[in-house]
């Protein structure tokens, strides 16, 4: 029995030294993974840190490099020269889209271009129904000058209830129907070939009138004085460029010559052009800002 149980303990005695031996071997082995993790992420801060301080580096070289630029430049008269031709070519941009935009004449265009071109004389053309939608032959049709009163002719529909004025010209005109039994009706109008006339006649006193249409008022006289004030802007700022010009020749009041320029961008030479040269300009003169009177009292 004794020896029974002597057999049981060393067996067991083994089995938790195995154990022991297994858990240590383990643990060896996930020391080594946990380390090389921890490495490779000291490695990648180490790589970011310095494309962070690359980038610093060089930002801070330009501004260095700038700096240095601007300070060695400060009396050089050539870069207030070049900021001084810049502003006056803006300003001349400026001034030309003025004048463009006070010589253009919109009446000449809607005449002679060929998008806008309107014929003497045009063909009105139309169909008359009943209110059940069939076709109404037999009505009468005059047409009328508004401003002169003539009569331009009279028309009376066939079996398609179509009807056609030849060679009427383009003017105000009106157009009566009239038939017994229906309701008269005045259509006031500007001849267009391209549009046809679709009316409908309704039952009731002759002796009543039904009024369609209207004359649109020209919008051209309104156009054109827009065009003529914006023009006008136009070279009022254009101006303002060339006295920032002078301005940078003189040399006396660095501030004040900076607003000039900065309001003559408005002139908007050829759009975008003459501005981006203003703004170049106003760069240059940055550089040369102590050249100014003023900026030399103040340093």
């Amino acid at each position: 029995m004794d020896e029974e149980r002597e057999r049981k303990l060393v067996s067991l005695r083994n089995r938790v030294r195995s154990q022991l031996k297994s858990d240590t071997s383990n643990k060896e082995i996930k020391k080594p993974g946990l380390l090389e993790k921890a490495n490779t992420k000291i490695l990648e801060k180490n790589e970011e840190v310095p494309v962070e301080e690359d980038m610093t580096i060089s930002l801070s070289r330009i501004e260095h490099e700038f700096q240095r630029f601007a300070s060695s430049n400060r009396e050089n008269e050539k870069l207030r020269n070049v900021a001084a031709f810049c502003i006056l070519a803006g300003a001349i941009l400026g001034m030309l889209s003025g004048f463009m935009q006070l010589t253009g004449n919109p009446a000449e265009l809607v005449e002679n271009s060929q998008f806008f071109a309107i014929d003497d004389e045009v063909d009105v053309s139309g169909i008359v129904l009943f209110e059940d939608g069939s076709e109404f032959e037999g009505m009468i049709i005059e047409i009328y000058d508004i401003n002169s009163g003539k009569n331009y002719g009279t028309q009376v529909t066939g079996d398609d209830g179509f009807f056609v004025f030849k060679d009427v010209p383009q003017r105000p005109m009106r157009m009566e129907f009239s038939e017994e039994g229906f309701i008269s009706v005045h259509v006031t109008f500007m001849p267009d070939k391209a549009y046809i006339h679709h009316i409908t006649m309704h039952e009731g006193e002759e002796e009543d009138i039904s009024e369609i249409g209207d004359i649109a008022e020209s919008e051209l006289n309104k156009i054109v004085l827009v065009g003529t004030i914006v023009g006008v802007f136009t070279i009022l700022f254009a101006l303002l460029g060339v006295h920032a010009y002078f301005e940078v020749k003189r040399a006396t009041h660095y501030r004040r010559t900076l607003y000039f320029a900065g309001l003559s961008m408005f002139s908007r030479g050829l759009i975008i052009v003459g501005p981006a040269l203003t703004l170049i300009g106003m760069g240059f003169l940055t550089l040369a800002k102590y050249q100014f009177a003023d900026q030399n009292l103040d340093s």
